[in-house]
């Protein structure tokens, strides 16, 4: 079958379309999709760039294969696999680490308890710019944030992957939502998903923003989806006795947590890939019943992706560099 592959960390140029062994149904518990789309995440090109979650036998074993959710069809289930059947349109969120291949490949063999069926209304494209990102979107609206009816929420990075998924749940709860975004073009996608405010951070003052909308000292829950140095930031954009949920990997605040602390803020995290690399099957099976009820909203109406992007393999470089630099509105998808 074909891949993209890696086989050592770098920039995009190290992903190279490989003719590779298909991976066949080993355990009983297992399926094999034929893959049809995957969702190109930033875990994706972070994974690719990182030398830490590279394998380093990987030059004399098996290459890594990008890609941490995907969408198909099964072709082949094991003995012991129950409630899915060969021929069923299904997505899930698996691989795309060493030791366990992604879905940037034309097949993917995934346990059967990790995989579900895809919303029936939408097709292999529009579903797989969604596992990933609506499931953090959802531990992070629905789970850590708490957000209630008439909570003033701020997200960052409204217009991104994650951000605009996260602008939908909210609206669906009856949050009040402002946004951050770099451009007019971002701000009316924003707005038109349901924010009240859409921040254009770099000419605008967001504190000053953010009061003057909410009518308080900033907001009542903080979604930071950017990290890094607005990580920090973020503490001046939550209200006292607010919550502040970060998604990415970042750098505490020079001067540490003063702020935080003096404003008594909830601070919590969300990793949605930890489950898998830390084999914890019963969160694992917690996702899947999200990704259920995922579905349920994408058939019912309530849900959509806005895709910036589909590419091939041979496009998965430049979507790859597009991403990294925050040049995409919505999701970028690989077709396959």
């Amino acid at each position: 079958m074909r891949a993209l592959v890696m086989y050592a960390p770098g920039g995009p140029e190290v992903l190279q379309v490989r003719e590779v062994v298909k991976p066949k149904v080993e355990r009983p518990s297992d399926v094999l999709v034929k893959v049809r789309a995957a969702g190109v995440n930033p875990a994706d090109w972070q994974n690719r760039k990182s030398g830490q979650r590279h394998d380093p036998n990987a030059e004399t074993g098996s290459p890594t294969i990008l890609g941490i959710d995907g969408v198909g069809v099964v072709e082949q289930i094991g003995e012991a696999v129950d409630g899915i059947s060969v021929g069923d349109e299904v997505w899930y969120v698996d691989g795309g680490y060493p030791g366990n291949p992604g879905s940037y490949a034309e097949y993917k063999v995934v346990p059967g308890a990790y995989v579900s069926r895809k919303p029936t209304r939408a097709d292999f494209v529009q579903a797989a710019a969604l596992p990933v990102v609506a499931l953090t979107a959802w531990e992070a609206v629905f789970g850590k944030g708490n957000v209630k009816s008439g909570d003033h929420v701020l997200v960052h990075g409204g217009a991104g992957g994650l951000g605009h998924v996260a602008i939908q749940f909210l609206s669906i709860v009856g949050a009040r939502t402002a946004t951050t975004v770099s451009n007019e073009i971002k701000a009316e996608f924003a707005l038109g998903l349901g924010a009240e405010v859409a921040i254009r951070y770099r000419r605008e003052d967001v504190n000053e923003k953010l009061r003057s909308w909410s009518g308080k000292d900033g907001a009542d829950v903080v979604f930071d989806f950017v990290g890094h140095q607005n990580f920090a930031r973020s503490f001046e954009h939550a209200a006292p006795y607010g919550r502040l949920v970060n998604t990415v990997v970042s750098e505490w605040p020079s001067g540490g947590n003063a702020l935080a602390e003096w404003k008594n803020l909830d601070i919590s995290f969300v990793n949605i890939g930890l489950p898998q690399i830390a084999r914890d099957h019963r969160n694992r099976l917690r996702q899947v019943k999200i990704l259920d009820a995922i579905a349920n909203m994408v058939d019912e109406g309530k849900l959509r992706a806005h895709i910036d992007r589909i590419v091939a393999f041979d496009g998965i470089g430049e979507a790859h560099r597009a991403l990294e630099a925050g040049e995409t509105v919505g999701r970028v998808v690989l077709k396959i």
